[in-house]
């Protein structure tokens, strides 16, 4: 049951993210950043807290791990160095997505059979992954589109977890297993 609160808290904590960098896209890149790393060191923490509740079922926690891993070493650099420029934010935020969706694609797709509704995992790996590549193709575009490409991104991720949350509480199988989507894919990004 953890599971499905942990899932259910990444979707609420990417809304909020999402809802404050649409209200102020015009964020100078300090606050942007600060707002990013906050948002990606809750995921990785989540992530990583799933990753230890699931340590059992190798392969998929250590991926789940090494993806909040990843979010917490892109939180605490974009914490540790809030005067980032706009490029090297893009750098961060485009490869902290890009690889944390990528993780979760090799979850979903490894998984499928265990994992109750897969296409959860799948399509939230997608629009990661879309929405690093669409921060790399456009660095020129600054902080504003920074802002607005990662807070679409995270409306729709944080959606897609709690959308998942709600389908896995009340099919929620025995301990031994992963639970339907709550399975910490990543717990997903």
């Amino acid at each position: 049951m953890k599971t499905v609160w942990l899932l259910a808290a990444r979707g609420v904590a990417a809304v909020v993210f999402g809802v404050l960098t649409l209200l102020w896209p015009q964020l100078t890149v300090p606050a942007l950043a600060w707002v990013f790393g906050s948002y990606a060191l809750v995921d990785g923490v989540m992530l990583l807290g799933t990753a230890w509740r699931h340590r059992h079922e190798r392969r998929p926690a250590a991926t789940c791990a090494a993806a909040g891993a990843l979010g917490v070493a892109a939180g605490l650099v974009t914490a540790l160095w809030p005067g980032l420029t706009a490029l090297a934010l893009l750098v961060v935020a485009g490869a902290w997505a890009i690889v944390t969706g990528c993780l979760e694609l090799w979850v979903a797709t490894r998984m499928r059979h265990e994992l109750r509704h897969a296409w959860w995992w799948r399509a939230s790996a997608v629009v990661s992954v879309a929405a690093g590549a669409l921060l790399w193709l456009r660095p020129e575009a600054g902080a504003v589109a920074i802002a607005l490409a990662l807070g679409v991104y995270a409306l729709i991720a944080g959606g897609l977890w709690l959308a998942a949350a709600w389908r896995a509480y009340p099919t929620r199988t025995g301990r031994g297993s992963w639970p339907g989507p709550a399975s910490g894919a990543r717990v997903a990004h």
